[in-house]
């Protein structure tokens, strides 16, 4: 954890947004892995907004 706070403060601004962009993603991901496949794109779309709000 000390070596993050070497960097500075712009850089650990642009790590925390990465971070958070890729948890996102990787939420997502996993979502539409288990599902298989959607009957319409509006379907997958509706899902995507219910995951979004619990996050």
């Amino acid at each position: 954890m000390t070596p993050f706070f070497d960097y500075p403060p712009e850089i650990r601004k642009v790590i925390y947004t990465t971070n958070a962009i890729e948890s996102v993603n990787m939420s997502l991901r996993k979502l539409t892995k288990n599902r298989g496949s959607f009957p319409s794109d509006e379907a997958l779309t509706k899902l995507f907004y219910l995951a979004l709000r619990n996050i």
